[in-house]
């Protein structure tokens, strides 16, 4: 079932001090591989390890070498290093085939580039449009790694992020995407 851990997988988490605040990395196996299932931004009024125990309640903390290059992998991003992932860390079956195809057109975006909801709803082959592809980077279990923080409006403007706007913009900034006087990001940075 999409979204569901069976009762006898061992989930387990970690996190890593980023610049932005603390990000949480779950993922689920241990000694024949693990993959990650979900990836927890900073929140402003709410502690990274709790937001982990609420959604991931018989999680345990714990090391793996999959959420290690994870960690590494995150670290770099967070500093504006250019750090790419391959999809094989991220468990994709917690997501539906929709927003797999959303997430996967989000792989392709290069770093210092941007797409808007609309273009990647017309790659995606969303019949709902812009909105349903808001909607599935909403739920985005992979912030950073897989990057949503790459699409914004139509106009230009950000549009949302998990992380906040602030982190979303620095994010950008970083890889290298500037911002006219009004905040929006110029159509030469579109992809």
């Amino acid at each position: 079932m999409k979204g569901q851990l069976r009762m006898t997988e061992s989930v387990y988490y970690t996190s890593t001090a980023t610049k932005f605040g603390d990000v949480g990395i779950v993922w689920r196996g241990q000694d024949g591989g693990a993959t990650v299932v979900r990836i927890f931004l900073p929140a402003r009024d709410k502690a990274t390890e709790d937001l982990i125990r609420r959604s991931f309640p018989g999680a345990g903390r714990g090391s793996h070498r999959t959420a290690e290059q994870v960690v590494r992998i995150i670290q770099g991003l967070a500093a504006g290093r250019d750090v790419t992932c391959s999809e094989n860390f991220l468990d994709m079956l917690v997501c539906g085939e929709f927003q797999r195809r959303v997430l996967s057109q989000l792989m392709r975006i290069p770093r210092g580039k941007v797409s808007t909801y609309g273009r990647i709803a017309e790659k995606s082959r969303a019949s709902r449009g812009a909105r349903a592809v808001g909607n599935a980077l909403a739920m985005n279990p992979y912030p950073l790694i897989v990057p949503c923080h790459r699409v914004i409006r139509s106009d230009g403007s950000l549009g949302g992020f998990g992380g906040g706007l602030k982190m979303k913009k620095d994010l950008l900034i970083m890889e290298g995407v500037t911002f006219d006087v009004k905040g929006r990001v110029p159509a030469e940075f579109l992809c």
